[in-house]
């Protein structure tokens, strides 16, 4: 497990159920994943970056949300129409 060079943090646990990895361009990541902590489940979509390509991937410090289980119909809702939108 490799080690955060500024505070030699241990590498985070990327853990979850993956649901989809979307490149960002250069080292960026957008991860989503399906999420469980302490007995409540929620969708998670976080930005993971990395220094170079030798570096591991690191959650972007305010460059996530979480979206509660009993949101994801609203939500989905609106990533609908935000669809609809962009065509």
């Amino acid at each position: 497990m490799a080690a955060n060079p500024t505070t030699n943090q241990q590498t985070p646990i990327d853990d979850g159920k993956p649901l989809a990895t979307l490149n960002r361009g250069g080292d960026r990541q957008l991860r989503i994943r399906w999420r469980e902590f302490k007995g409540y489940h929620f969708l998670d979509l976080r930005e993971w970056a990395r220094r170079d390509e030798q570096s591991p991937y690191w959650p972007v410090k305010g460059r996530g949300i979480t979206v509660k289980a009993h949101e994801l119909a609203d939500v989905a809702k609106a990533l609908g129409e935000a669809l609809e939108l962009s065509r």
